[in-house]
Formats: structure tokens, C-alpha cells, sequence
């Protein structure tokens, strides 16, 4: 809406800009207004456009006749509305058009662009596009370098599955060996241990889904399946053990008269038949530490008695015990019976003692335990008789008559009393599950065998798991709920402890990735979870042959995972986010399974070393097929560091801590010094070493680019040097490519002395095709300037690309270039300007208008100015010489502007004359505001045409000399009025004249600065007509003023100096003449007769006080005058601002006049008495003298005088 709204109130039609000699000097018709009442209350104002309000302005209505044009001529001044240029308007021949905005000759649209950078005339196809080519480097080095990433791209996508291995003859498992394997696990899913779980609980699962699972898993077939699940059941069956953990108990009753008891426990298991006889069990203590089974031979039990010096008898005592309710039904066999250890002196013993017992019946046998308080004076067969008479033993008896599920039990129990008149209290912690062994006469602790079968077993349901996922690592881990249902009864079986089963489970796991590559998030897992249970569990659990077979699977995997970070740029791309999980995992993995280890982190760094070398080695074979094969080898390397920085550096060392950028730089670092080192001493690389050449005009052969090409891919290799963790340092080996810049120093030298030629040529050629730009919103000028511009701008872009790294050689390049950019753009400035004089631009006479000649080779001067100057020095210690170089240049484009812009000041002056006669000469009865309309009305026009013509810097160069011109008018004017009879407010009428002016030609700030305005001139005008305005009295004391600041601003100089005395007491004013020093000879003698005149000025102020003077000295240039002089003056007439004494020293002669040596100025208003009212003469003693030095008037032209 905006836009449109300017496009019609405005006016930006084609001819808004036109620079026709007839649009400069007729006027030109309205634009038709589209409010045709507004349009019909306005006034004509000569040469302001139409004013368009704001949306939501109120306008109050004016009537035609009550604007009057002088009252019109402050208009101008008054604050602008933000517009843009104006179609200038003559009142000649429209009674009424459309007001015009004050100060608009300065308005511009700052979004409006001056020049138009896309207009070129084609110069570039005249001489092969060279400076573009060179430019256009910068961005075909990016488009490869984004081409190598995308090459990693389409890796990631694809994701060739490399990381497979062929399995060895250990990988393979011979058919036998796997087949009884199969009835193994057949055998352990017939015959599970342990009460069936809840439907849908942990383990729950049917027998006909474990025989499925596991026969899918071998791949067995139905027929071959019910075969060896015959087999599998005509087995021996193992013997079940019930394992129990006796840990604490606590709150017990205390039964011994010191409030403690001696707890023991008596635990056993009850037959489903018949009852035994029982035997002498050992002492609680020896049946503790004798283990889990009572067959044991008597030369074992004696051992046993030998070693444990505590012994309790066997003898009952004699006397009647009260009978008791045993809460078994029968006697118990004593060989089901153990005991704890007692713990004496306390109701909450820790006992944590393990007992294993064979159990018969699995679906009938029930396990009791008792808790006895140790009597010295009883013996433990005691305990057992009562054990075997009493009945009714409730609580634990009950609990224990249930079934003990595969998972086992562990908690607390609540103890109870055997018999209704029994008190007991308390509870204990127990840990019960069962298990199988093997009765094949090895020791049952022993159960190698078992881990290694469970750990097969889970190696063929993961292969099968795995075979489901493609890739194989997309599989979490995760195991049907019948196969884990299968590895529990398995661990149940077996014994197997938790540590055992994560043992199995993790080499089980190792196996299988060297086959088919797992999740390391997995693998991960699987290590913490060893890591944790390692130090819970006891040191028996893990015997030293488990210990090597983990040791056997850790080397393993750290040797398939070395080889994985070997290849990591194949197996976990950098783009790839799920492969940048795995390789993140990896790592962390080893660091658990060699935590300590820093032999692991150095064969880390190793893998890296020896997989980048190959890495490099494999594409630097590859890049030879290509034509530029140094640059898109190194692009490559580019391409791969910037990836590894992004991606595998912080997960290298957010896990291990290793600099992996580092690692790779340094290896890639050396792999391409070598290539280059070698190419460039068997001159391969083509351009650079320097060579005569002879640059042809017109030549369109393109550049040779092709050193520039490995410069720049160079360039961007050894800067990403700046993310090393820590830079070389002697005596370590430095990087090799340090100084790669030394071997282009003579290709440079060439480019520049080439760009040169090329550039004059260009410039040539530029003017031959040169064609003026055209449009509505920018100034008018050519394509020449644009194509000069554009060639400094492809020049300097070049230069900034190749960013030279040499400090040194740096400033000597930078020179010659700006030695040839300036002699370019001086080259341009001497052919356009000549071709300007040839037109006859100086031979012009006539009144003033805005040619296109003129503005248009103001314009491309100041353009190509511009783009000069951006070749200032960017280095702190430039060449002074190409520094001035530059700078001189940039003057004399300048001062061409200026020269061809000065022609507007003699076609201005005559109507400027007119003008400002018009202003000083108009009547009194007609105000300065109204007198000066016609200078202003003048100006407006013509600047704002200027305005909208020149570039910014030209149009206010030429603001400056019609700024000048008109102060010279004023001046001269100002002159003139002295020679006759002039008005009475002559001068206050040009005074005032002289502020509007530089209100107009400041604009608000849009304009001239006030800097510009003020200047010599206008400070001569200005001090002229302040003069001219003042009276004669004014004028002298000003005069005498002046004289007095400069007294106080002068030093001693050569006209000597004078030590006077002041003071002012009871309306008297005493002035002392005590000496003078250096005055200068005035005789032909070499001396002087000097004496002082005293003077009180103003005169008019001290009419009374007539001039003193001292004796007259002879031959002498330091006279010592010690005279006193007396003034009869008041207080009131010292303290005046004016007030003050001229002590004029004079050589005296006796036939001539009287010879002026020099004078000096005292204020009144310094002297003691006048700057302290309150001083009286006795505190005037002692006063010291002042030293004025003498001084001459030099300026007797002054404007004052």
C-alpha cells in the first residue's frame, strides 16, 4: 500500500531524473493530482512539489488568497516532511499546483540504491573473464569440498555391511557336539526345578513354547525333535539340592540370666518315609564348618575335631525334662540335620552360614529349622532328642510345608513357639532355592562345565535372534520370554551364581559379534552388569579356569573392536547418528573392560594412526583418475577432518579422553607434505615458478587457475590446525605444511603483475562498450564505472581469498596491488575526463543547467573513488609508499570532481548576483524572510535537480561551491554598500539573510554540516557585518578589546618587554613604568631613546584623564623608567570590561617624528583595588611588577580597521 501510494502522490515517473537541457530551463507540467479538491486549495509554489499528508492527517483549509509568496519563502525552512526527490514545478505557467515540501532539494531515499552494480556492459567476454575466474575459486573449493561430504553422505545411506568376518574352525560347532547340546537342554526343560510361577509372571512360560523355541533356534527337524526328546528323558535324573542361607536374626528372647542368649540354628529336612534312627550328630561349631554333606568317613570327622578346639559332650544329662510337642510328625534322621555356629552373648545374631541338602522327594520332603539357646551344662544331642520327640512347631513349619519356586525365597520369618505354654520372639532372615547336580563322583563346587554349556546354548538362540535383524547390530538384546525361561532353569540346575550367568551370557555375546556385529550399547550393558557383580560375589564363584575363558573373550573383543576403530570411517560413518551411538558405546566399552589400563588407549591411538594411513593411502589412489588429483586428494582430507571434528573428536574423548583431531591432522598432516613436496620438486604442479610473460590486449585465453587451486585447498588444510589440542613443540617435529605459502610466493608475483595489464586493458575496453544507465531511482551514470568498480572489487575479493599467511612478503603483495589498482583507476579518471574536455564540457557558456555529461562523469569518478578506496591497508605497518600511493590518488579523483563540478559556479553567478542584489537592495518595508524568497526559490530548483542527479559525495562537493559563491555575493554586496547611500537596516537585512542561508543549506542536518558552513568565508562575512553593524564608539572598543586578548595571548617576542605596576586606591589610580627590557634599536646608532605614553581607554570613557609619559632614556635598549603616574578615576569606571591602559614606547628624535617601538595593554578590572574592593593601600606594598611584552600590529587590513 505504501509503495503505491508513493508512486501516485509522489510522482515517480521516468522524467523525475531527466536531465534534458529544456527540463533545466523550462518549466515542466504538473503532475495530474488524483484529489481534485485538494489539488484546487492549494497554492503555487515555485519549484516544491506537492505535499502529501500522512494517513490520519488533518489539513485545515487555506484559502487562496491568504498565502502570499512571501510569506511562503519561510517555508522552506521550516521542518521537512520524510519524502523523496520531487518533479520540479514552474509557477509560470500553473496558477495553483501542488505545494512543494520544504528543504526537499536534500531529501533522499536511503533505500533507494544510487547506482545500479548489475549494469555492466559485458567487458568481462573481452578478455576471458580473467579477474572472475580467479574469484570464483573461493566457491568451486566449497562445492568440492561439499561434494566429498556428500560422498560421506551417500556411505551413511547406504551402509555396506563390511563389518562381517568369516568364522574360523572355534566359530564352528560340529554337529555331535550341537546335537548333545540339544538333549541337554531337552533334559532341563523336562525335568524344571522349582514350583511353577503365577500365568504371566517372570519365567511362566509352557513347556511346549521352550521345546519350540529352542527347535527353532537349532534348526532341528519335528521328527529329529521327538527322537532326542526320547533320549532326553530316559537321562538319569539329577539329584536335587536344597540350598539354604542362614543370614541374621533379630529381637530373639532372651534366655540366660545376664539378658543375652547363645543362639544356634538346627535345620534339617523331614523325609516323606518312614523315620530313621538318628546318629551322634558332630558339635554345632564342626557341623557348621564340615559343609553340606553327613556321609563323610570317621578320619575326616577327627580332622574336623582337631582343628576346632571347641568340643561339647554328648551325654544327656540325667533328670527329668518336661515333656514337649514336637512339630514334626516323627522323629528326624540326624543325617538331614545341621547346625549353625553359635554366636554367643546376643539377641540378634549374624550369622550368614550356607548349607546344602539332597533332597529325595521334591514334591513331599519339608524343611524345618529350630533356633536353641547354648547351654554349657546340655550337649547337643539334647537338642536333637527333644527335636525328635517334640511336636508342633508352628510358623516355621507351616511356611516351609509350601512349595519354593525356580527363583528361590528370601525374607524374613516370624518365629514361633513350639507349644501353647511356650513364649518366644523375634524373626530371621533366610535364603532358600534349589538346584541339581550330577552324580558322577567329581566335586560338586565345580561347575565349569555348566557356565560353558549355558554360554553355547545362549550363542545359538542370539545367532537365531539375530538372524531376524538386518543389519545384525539393529538387535537390542532383547530374548523371547521362553528362551530366558530356558537359561533360568539352566542357572537353576547348574548352580550357577549371577556372576556365572553375565559370564556366559558376555562370551557368549563376544562369540557372536565376531560373526555378526551386536549393538556395543548392548555389549555395554552386559560389562557394567560384570563390573557390579563381580565385587558382590564371593571369590569361590569364579574359579581361575572361568577367569581365563573371560580373559580369552575380553582379548577377543578389544582386538575385533581395534579393528572396528581401524575402519571407523566405513563401519560407523560420520553422518550416520545410529553408528555414531555404536562407535560411543565401543569406546566406553573399553574403557570397562580395561579400566586401568593405558596400554588399551595407546593401542587405540595406534588403530587410528595405522586406519588413517590406509585411508589416505586408498583415496589418494582413487584421486589420480582425476584431472586436478592434489586437489581433490587434499579436499578430501578437508572433507574428512572437518567431519572427524564435528563428529568423532568429542566422542573419542568425552570416552578415553583421546585427542583424536590431533591424531589425524598430524598422520594426514605428513601423508600430503610428502605428495606435494615430491610433485612440486618434479614440477608437476604447473604456475609456480615466475616467468616473463606479455599480457595481449584482447587476449581471451582463460588464466591458468591450477596453482591457485592447490593453494587455496592448502590453505584450508593448515587452518584447521587451529583446533589442535596443542601445537608442536621443539624437539617434537613441527608440521610439515607450516610453510606451504613458500612455494606460491612466484605465482603471485605473476597474478599481480598480470591483474595489472589486465586491469588498464579493461579499463579500455570498458570505456569503448561504455553506455549510460537509466531508471527512476538511481543517478545518472555508466556502465565504464561499474565494470572499473567491478574489477577493483574482483581484484581485492582475490587477494582476501588467498589471505596471504606470510606477514613479511605480505605487505610487498599488498603494495603492487595497490600500486595497480591505482593506476587503473587513475588510468580511468584521465579517459573519461579528457573525453569530457574533447565534448566541449568547458567551452560552455551560458546560464546554468545540469548536463548529462557532466553529471555522469562526476558520478563515475566519485564511483570508482569509492571502490579506490577500499584498498586501504588492512595490516597495522602498511608501506608508507603505497600507503600515500593510494592516498594521492584518491586527492586527484577527488580534485578531477571538483574541476569538472567547478564549471557551476560562473554559469550560477550571474543569477546569484541577481539575487542577493535583489535581498540586500529590496525596500526597508520588506522583511529579510521576504526579500530572500527569490535566492531561495533560485537555489531550490537547481539544487534540487543537482540533488537527484549526483551521487551523495558529489552532489555536497557541489553544495559546497554554490555555498561559497553565494557567501562571495554577500560579501561583495556588503562592499558595495560603502561607495553610496544604502537602507538604514542594510546590514542587519543581510545579517539575518546570512543565518537563513545556512539554515537552508544545512537542511536539518541533511545538508551542508555546520562544519562545511562555517567556514573562512562565511566567519569574514559574518565578522564584516557585525562590524558594519555596530557604531564607531563599539567598533574601537572591540578593537581595543581584541587588542587586549591578544596582549594576554602573546609571549615574549622580539620587541622586548615592559614591567609595569598597577593599582587603584581612594579614587585614584596609580600606574607604575618600573623598566624595559629588549626594545629594539630604532637609531642608526644600534640604540634607542626610549619613553612610555600611559594611556586610560577608552578615551570617551576617560575624557578628563589626558595621556602621561616617562623621561626619555638615551642610547639604551633597557631603560629603567621608575616613574609613577596618578589617574583621577572612580571605581565604577575601572571595573567597566573595556577599561584599560596603553603604554605605548616610543624613540624619541629631535627633528624627525617619533619612532613607534611597541605597545602594551593592561585590563583595569585585574589590577589590585578594582578586582578586590576591599584592599587598601597598606596591603598594596610589596606588589609584584607585571611583564607585558610589546607587541606590533601586523594585520593593518583588518576588517575592524
Amino acid at each position: 500500500m505504501t509503495s503505491c501510494r508513493l508512486g501516485q502522490d509522489v510522482g515517480l515517473s521516468p522524467r523525475r531524473f531527466s536531465l534534458s537541457r529544456q527540463e533545466s530551463t523550462e518549466p515542466s507540467q504538473p503532475q495530474p493530482s488524483t484529489d481534485k479538491k485538494e489539488t484546487n486549495s492549494t497554492q503555487v509554489h515555485h519549484g516544491f512539489p506537492k505535499v502529501v499528508p500522512a494517513p490520519g492527517t488533518v489539513t485545515p483549509p487555506q484559502s487562496q488568497g491568504s498565502v502570499r509568496r512571501q510569506s511562503r519563502a519561510l517555508e522552506c525552512l521550516a521542518p521537512p516532511r520524510k519524502g523523496s526527490f520531487r518533479q520540479r514545478h514552474s509557477p509560470v505557467h500553473q496558477p495553483t499546483p501542488p505545494d512543494r515540501p520544504p528543504l526537499v532539494f536534500c531529501k533522499r531515499r536511503l533505500s533507494w540504491p544510487e547506482v545500479d552494480p548489475t549494469s555492466t556492459s559485458g567487458v568481462q567476454e573481452t578478455d576471458g573473464s580473467y579477474f572472475e575466474s580467479f574469484t570464483a575459486l573461493s566457491w568451486k573449493r566449497d562445492n568440492r569440498r561439499f561434494s566429498a561430504v556428500r560422498v560421506s553422505e551417500t556411505r551413511a545411506e547406504t551402509l555396506l555391511e563390511c563389518e562381517k568376518e568369516q568364522p574360523t574352525e572355534d566359530d564352528i560347532e560340529r554337529p555331535d557336539e550341537k546335537e548333545h547340546l540339544y538333549v541337554d537342554v531337552l533334559y532341563v526343560i523336562t525335568n524344571t526345578v522349582g514350583a511353577p510361577p503365577a500365568p504371566g509372571g517372570q519365567f511362566a512360560h509352557y513347556k511346549e513354547e521352550m521345546y519350540l523355541q529352542v527347535q527353532r533356534a537349532f534348526g532341528i527337524s519335528p521328527d529329529r525333535h521327538y527322537r532326542l526328546l526320547n533320549a532326553a528323558t530316559e537321562e538319569k535324573p539329577k539329584i536335587v539340592v536344597l540350598t539354604v542361607l542362614v543370614q541374621e536374626a533379630e529381637s530373639i528372647e532372651a534366655k540366660d540370666a545376664n539378658g543375652f542368649s547363645d543362639p544356634y540354628c538346627m535345620l534339617g529336612i523331614q523325609p516323606a518315609g518312614a523315620p530313621i534312627s538318628p546318629q551322634p550328630p558332630l558339635t554345632p561349631r564342626t557341623l557348621s564348618d564340615v559343609g553340606f554333606d553327613n556321609n563323610l568317613d570317621s578320619s575326616h570327622h577327627d580332622k574336623l575335631r582337631k582343628h576346632h578346639s571347641f568340643r561339647l559332650s554328648f551325654k544327656r544329662k540325667d533328670g527329668g525334662r518336661r515333656e514337649q510337642r514336637d512339630s514334626l510328625g516323627g522323629p528326624v534322621p540326624a543325617k538331614f540335620i545341621r547346625a549353625t555356629t553359635i554366636k554367643p552373648h546376643t539377641l540378634s545374631p549374624k550369622w550368614n552360614e550356607k548349607f546344602k541338602f539332597d533332597i529325595d522327594d521334591i514334591n513331599n520332603d519339608t524343611f524345618h529349622l529350630d533356633i536353641w539357646d547354648h547351654d554349657d551344662e546340655s550337649c547337643v544331642m539334647d537338642a536333637v532328642s527333644r527335636l525328635n520327640e517334640v511336636r508342633g512347631v508352628r510358623g516355621l513349619g507351616r511356611f516351609f510345608k509350601q512349595d519354593i519356586p525356580s527363583t528361590g525365597l528370601e525374607g524374613w520369618f516370624k518365629l514361633e513357639a513350639r507349644s501353647q505354654r511356650s513364649t518366644v520372639q523375634g524373626k530371621i532372615r533366610l535364603k532358600l532355592w534349589l538346584s541339581t547336580r550330577d552324580d558322577r563322583g567329581f566335586s560338586e563346587e565345580d561347575n565349569s562345565l555348566e557356565v560353558r554349556k549355558l554360554s553355547r546354548l545362549q550363542k545359538v538362540i542370539m545367532s537365531h535372534e539375530i538372524s531376524k535383524h538386518e543389519p545384525s547390530w539393529t538387535w537390542s538384546g532383547e530374548l523371547p520370554g521362553p528362551a530366558m525361561t530356558i537359561f533360568h532353569q539352566m542357572a537353576v540346575q547348574g548352580n550357577l551364581t549371577d556372576l556365572q550367568c553375565a559370564l556366559a551370557r558376555f562370551v557368549a555375546v563376544v562369540q557372536v559379534n565376531r560373526l555378526a556385529p551386536i549393538d556395543p550399547k548392548f555389549i555395554h550393558r552386559l560389562l557394567v552388569d560384570i563390573d557390579k557383580l563381580w565385587f558382590q560375589a564371593a571369590q569361590e564363584s569364579v574359579t581361575r579356569e572361568l577367569e581365563q575363558w573371560l580373559a580369552e573373550a575380553m582379548t577377543s573383543f578389544v582386538d575385533k573392536s581395534l579393528n572396528q576403530i581401524r575402519r571407523h570411517r566405513d563401519i560407523f560413518p560420520a553422518l550416520h547418528p545410529p553408528s555414531l551411538h555404536r562407535l560411543e558405546f565401543l569406546l566406553r566399552c573399553l574403557g570397562l573392560v580395561c579400566p586401568f589400563n593405558k596400554g588399551v588407549r595407546g593401542e587405540i591411538v595406534g588403530a587410528l594412526r595405522k586406519g588413517s594411513v590406509q585411508w589416505a593411502q586408498f583415496y589418494l589412489r582413487e584421486s589420480q583418475r582425476s584431472p586436478n588429483s592434489m586437489v581433490c586428494f587434499t579436499t578430501t582430507l578437508v572433507a574428512n577432518l572437518q567431519l572427524g571434528l564435528s563428529y568423532y573428536h568429542s566422542i573419542f574423548d568425552a570416552t578415553n579422553g583421546i585427542q583424536y583431531f590431533s591424531i589425524i591432522y598430524k598422520q594426514f598432516d605428513a601423508i600430503l607434505a610428502e605428495e606435494v613436496t615430491s610433485r612440486m620438486e618434479t614440477g608437476q604442479v604447473l604456475g609456480t615458478t615466475l616467468t616473463q610473460c606479455t599480457v595481449l590486449e584482447g587476449d581471451k585465453e582463460p588464466p591458468d587457475i591450477r596453482p591457485f587451486e592447490l593453494y587455496l585447498v592448502l590453505q584450508e588444510f593448515t587452518t584447521l590446525k587451529q583446533h589442535l589440542s596443542v601445537m608442536p613443540q621443539p624437539p617434537e617435529k613441527p608440521l610439515a605444511l607450516q610453510n606451504y605459502h613458500e612455494w606460491f610466493e612466484p605465482a603471485i608475483q605473476r597474478w599481480i603483475m598480470v591483474s595489472k595489464a589486465k586491469a588498464l586493458q579493461r579499463v579500455r575496453a570498458a570505456i569503448m562498450l561504455d553506455r549510460i544507465c537509466e531508471g527512476d531511482r538511481i543517478v545518472r551514470h555508466s556502465t565504464s564505472s561499474v565494470d572499473t568498480v567491478s574489477c577493483f572489487y574482483q581484484m581485492r575479493e582475490f587477494w582476501k581469498i588467498i589471505a596471504w599467511p606470510d606477514s613479511n612478503s605480505y605487505t610487498y603483495f599488498e603494495a603492487q596491488l595497490i600500486e595497480a589498482a591505482c593506476a587503473a583507476a587513475m588510468h580511468y579518471a584521465d579517459l573519461i575526463h579528457q573525453a569530457l574536455a574533447d565534448g566541449g564540457y568547458y567551452d560552455q557558456t551560458g546560464p546554468f543547467r545540469t548536463s548529462d555529461e557532466m553529471c555522469v562523469t562526476v558520478n563515475n569518478l566519485e564511483y570508482v573513488r569509492r571502490g579506490l578506496s577500499e584498498f586501504r591497508p588492512d595490516t597495522h605497518n602498511p608501506l608508507e609508499s603505497a600507503e600515500t600511493l593510494l592516498e594521492t590518488s584518491l586527492t586527484q579523483l577527488e580534485s578531477r570532481a571538483e574541476r569538472v563540478l567547478g564549471k557551476l559556479v560562473p554559469s550560477m553567478q550571474v543569477p546569484l548576483q541577481k539575487a542577493v542584489f535583489h535581498l540586500a537592495w529590496s525596500p526597508d518595508s520588506l522583511p529579510t524572510n521576504q526579500a530572500i524568497v527569490p535566492l531561495l526559490e533560485y537555489l531550490d530548483i537547481h539544487l534540487s535537480a543537482l540533488n537527484s542527479a549526483l551521487l551523495t559525495k558529489n552532489f555536497n562537493r557541489a553544495l559546497t561551491l554554490i555555498w561559497n559563491t553565494v557567501l562571495g555575493e554577500l560579501s561583495r554586496q556588503t562592499d558595495a554598500a560603502g561607495e553610496g547611500d544604502r537602507p538604514a537596516n542594510f546590514y542587519d537585512r543581510l545579517h539575518e539573510a546570512l543565518q537563513l542561508l545556512v539554515d537552508f543549506f544545512n537542511a536539518e542536518g541533511l545538508g551542508l554540516s555546520t562544519e562545511i558552513l562555517q567556514n573562512e568565508s562565511f566567519w569574514r562575512v559574518e565578522q564584516r557585518l557585525q562590524y558594519y553593524r555596530k557604531e564607531t564608539d563599539q567598533l574601537i572598543d572591540l578593537f581595543y578589546m581584541q587588542r587586549l586578548q591578544q596582549q594576554m595571548m602573546t609571549s615574549p617576542g622580539p620587541y622586548g618587554v615592559l614591567a609595569v605596576r598597577a593599582y587603584f586606591n581612594h579614587d585614584s589610580l596609580c600606574v607604575e613604568v618600573l623598566h624595559g627590557r629588549d626594545i629594539i634599536p630604532l637609531d642608526a646608532n644600534g640604540f634607542s631613546d626610549p619613553f612610555v605614553i600611559v594611556e586610560l581607554l577608552p578615551r570617551r570613557l576617560f575624557t578628563h584623564c589626558a595621556e602621561q609619559h616617562t623621561q626619555v632614556h638615551k642610547k639604551t635598549l633597557n631603560p629603567s623608567f621608575d616613574e609613577c603616574f596618578e589617574f583621577s578615576v572612580s571605581l565604577e569606571q575601572c571595573k567597566m570590561e573595556t577599561s584599560m591602559i596603553c603604554f605605548t614606547v616610543m624613540d624619541h628624535d629631535v627633528i624627525t617624528t617619533n619612532d613607534f617601538a611597541g605597545e602594551a595593554f593592561l585590563g583595569l578590572g585585574t589590577i589590585p583595588g578594582v578586582a578586590d574592593d576591599n584592599a587598601r593601600v597598606d596591603n598594596f606594598h610589596g606588589l609584584k611588577h607585571i611583564e607585558l611584552p610589546l607587541m606590533h600590529q601586523t594585520d593593518k587590513s583588518r576588517n575592524i580597521v
